[in-house]
């Protein structure tokens, strides 16, 4: 077996933290501290303190599996969406406390803020984005024209847009304001599963059910770049600050791009099992993942300056919630 090197710029595993009791679908950080939002199929969510000696909270309310968790911008609520139909905002301190969102008639599949946290997003197996008023607790409008399930939904940076995928293999951009469609791409294999706006506005990536990320110019509406990097590609997300993007894979790795020179750079292992979710903190220096083996792990990047593309396998640290 050749021997993997090992440099100061390789991301290096910081956190295992351990409290589901079954396997984690999301995660999400916190923009203004050191918490992180995971959901799981054990119906809860846990706010996870990386501050030493800080405990984690547990919150329950939703009734069936718990499909996406999202921290609004300033870091005071938190959203979550679930197979039981319904959306719930939460309030991330000790005490907890949730409101439920009702209007879809199928399990919800995605929920995130718009940039000013004034509104909600949420996409169903309804075949729906519906739009919420987060200060009113209002259903406002939705969005039609999906086929089929609808995976993840975002807005854009500026909050004008919104993107869209489904099982109906289809990408769709969209008006916010008017909830008209502005264009669609059409998958030649696989669905989308996860969608993530380029902090710039003008690139989306789009993970696969094939494998592939694609990311695409909505300027021009065409793709730009393709990769195979999984089996089954189950998130995206883009580095804050730079042209990165890290996805993750129903075979357990994480995949580290540098979208500017087109190459992936990284692959990383420390999950037992798949990887659902993946998300970059405010500043870029660490990321969380959350697996079927029911852990969240968080990373630390150190890798902007790195020149090197081996390949990392990491699964020693641990940490249980509540330690």
């Amino acid at each position: 077996m050749s021997e993997i090197s090992v440099s100061n710029n390789d991301p290096a595993l910081e956190h295992r933290l351990k409290g589901h009791k079954k396997q984690v679908i999301d995660v999400s950080f916190n923009p203004k501290n050191n918490q992180i939002a995971s959901c799981s199929s054990d119906h809860s969510i846990i706010v996870w303190n990386l501050a030493k000696n800080m405990r984690c909270y547990a919150f329950k309310g939703h009734t069936d599996v718990v499909t996406c968790v999202n921290f609004a911008s300033n870091g005071h609520l938190i959203a979550s969406s679930s197979q039981d139909r319904t959306v719930r905002l939460w309030i991330p301190t000790i005490t907890g406390g949730s409101t439920d969102f009702q209007a879809h008639t199928a399990a919800v599949r995605t929920v995130s803020f718009s940039p000013k946290d004034d509104q909600l997003l949420s996409g169903s197996n309804d075949k729906s984005l519906k739009l919420w008023n987060v200060q009113m607790k209002q259903f406002l409008s939705s969005f039609l024209g999906h086929t089929n399930w609808v995976r993840s939904a975002k807005f854009s940076p500026d909050g004008h847009i919104i993107a869209s995928c489904s099982d109906d293999k289809t990408l769709r951009i969209w008006d916010a304001s008017t909830t008209q469609p502005i264009h669609t791409f059409t998958l030649g294999k696989g669905s989308g599963t996860c969608v993530d706006f380029h902090r710039g506005g003008n690139s989306i990536a789009l993970a696969t059910s094939s494998g592939s990320v694609r990311v695409y110019d909505i300027r021009n509406n065409k793709l730009q770049q393709h990769y195979v990097l999984h089996d089954n590609a189950t998130s995206v997300t883009w580095h804050p600050g730079a042209n990165y993007f890290l996805s993750t894979g129903l075979d357990g790795t994480i995949k580290i791009v540098d979208a500017l020179e087109g190459r992936p750079l990284y692959t990383l292992e420390g999950h037992d099992g798949g990887i659902n979710s993946a998300c970059f903190n405010e500043g870029g220096d660490l990321f969380a993942t959350g697996g079927l083996d029911r852990h969240v792990l968080v990373w630390r990047t150190k890798f902007l300056t790195t020149d090197s593309s081996p390949t990392c396998s990491t699964s020693s640290v641990g940490r249980v919630c509540g330690e």
